[in-house]
């Protein structure tokens, strides 16, 4: 509670203790009125109900640890709804002439939902995201272990730990600094892990199979890039065929594509050479190298290649909706270490996480009583 005196004029230090006092203490409201907030929804997720009380405490202990954190950065980023709530104090303490106030937690609940700021409307709809994601892999069989979920928690510690360790920090400190929460790192962890077994479940649907270790290869391409015309609708056709002169297209880069392919075949140039100094695709910056890349990653019909070639083999020119490849495979992914392979994972994940999470929301049945926030954001991948 806030009183007239030395407390209210505390700056962040006395707001951060307010916000951490415990939630609807009863100060200000009746038990009728206290209960009433704890059972106020504030939003539904395919009929799942968000309460508002659990967005209050997430929101003032979030910006209580901020205003708590020695890090500048962090309070920055309370200093919006510290200020609000100080004009709270202040406005009361205008009002009230020479008598005493007091304003509880539960005053600055009820505050944060009538003047709805942004960062209330940040967590509302984090919340629903959070909620909408878990529905959607729990109702297509994915699960999460505590193990993993104690494994990942550990290992956003540790970043943090990272960032400071040079300065021989402890574990508490480095989380005080940076103005974490543990139940805010844990919540963002399994909604991390239900969305990457949505998408590792979809993936291996695509392709048929477990997703295992000769599911990778790393390889380098040759493309002459072939700029097609759009195609021209058939009148009453399912199938569109292809403007006229895409063929013609096709044809002149199968030209080219197999002369260099003749090239490397005489060893006049190497596959790198040839990829620097023929490829119309940006991997010729790195020699034609593809990294290592996933099954289901590339179109269908350089895949159908790559995964069939041994390594070192120079393939015959292979067409897609990009033009003309050529393709060698380096290594197998058995010969890939693992580290690299879960990297490659990753980076698939968060090519392809945007799109999934806008599927999942569309998909959903949400009424948001508090209102969207000023931008969407999308989770973060590990």
């Amino acid at each position: 509670m806030i009183t007239r005196g030395p407390l209210a004029y505390a700056g962040f230090a006395g707001l951060a203790c307010l916000l951490a006092v415990p939630a609807l203490s009863g100060q200000t409201k009746s038990g009728a009125k206290a209960a009433a907030a704890r059972d106020a929804v504030v939003a539904t997720v395919n009929g799942q109900k968000i309460m508002r009380l659990d967005i209050a405490n997430e929101v003032l202990d979030d910006q209580a640890a901020r205003l708590r954190a020695t890090n500048p950065q962090f309070q920055d980023r309370a200093r919006p709804i510290a200020g609000s709530i100080g004009a709270l104090v202040m406005k009361r303490m205008a009002s009230s002439g020479n008598k005493p106030i007091s304003i509880t937690r539960s005053d600055i609940i009820e505050w944060l939902f009538t003047e709805k700021p942004p960062v209330l409307k940040d967590a509302v709809q984090n919340r629903i995201r959070e909620v909408a994601i878990i529905q959607y892999a729990r109702a297509r069989g994915v699960t999460v272990s505590n193990a993993s979920i104690e494994k990942q928690v550990a290992a956003a510690i540790n970043n943090a730990r990272t960032q400071l360790r040079l300065q021989g920090k402890s574990d508490a400190m480095v989380l005080k600094e940076l103005g974490y929460r543990p139940g805010t790192i844990r919540r963002g962890v399994i909604t991390s892990l239900y969305l990457e077994g949505v998408m590792k479940k979809e993936l291996e649907a695509k392709i048929g199979h477990p997703l295992g270790a000769d599911d990778y290869r790393e390889g380098r391409h040759i493309l002459i890039r072939v700029n097609a015309q759009p195609p021209i609708p058939e009148a009453g056709g399912d199938t569109p065929p292809s403007a006229p002169d895409t063929e013609a297209a096709f044809a002149e880069a199968k030209k080219k594509i197999d002369a260099i392919a003749q090239e490397i075949a005489n060893k006049v140039k190497t596959f790198e050479q040839a990829a620097k100094d023929s490829s119309d695709d940006t991997s010729k910056f790195q020699e034609g190298s593809l990294g290592v890349f996933i099954r289901g990653q590339m179109v269908q019909e350089f895949e159908a290649v790559a995964f069939e070639l041994p390594v070192g083999v120079v393939s015959q020119p292979v067409r897609s909706a990009f033009g003309w490849h050529l393709i060698r495979i380096d290594k197998l992914g058995k010969d890939i270490p693992a580290a690299e392979r879960e990297k490659t994972w990753q980076s698939y994940m968060r090519s392809h996480v945007q799109g999934k999470v806008t599927e999942i929301m569309n998909a959903a049945k949400v009424v948001n009583k508090v209102g969207p926030p000023e931008q969407p954001s999308f989770p973060a991948m590990r």
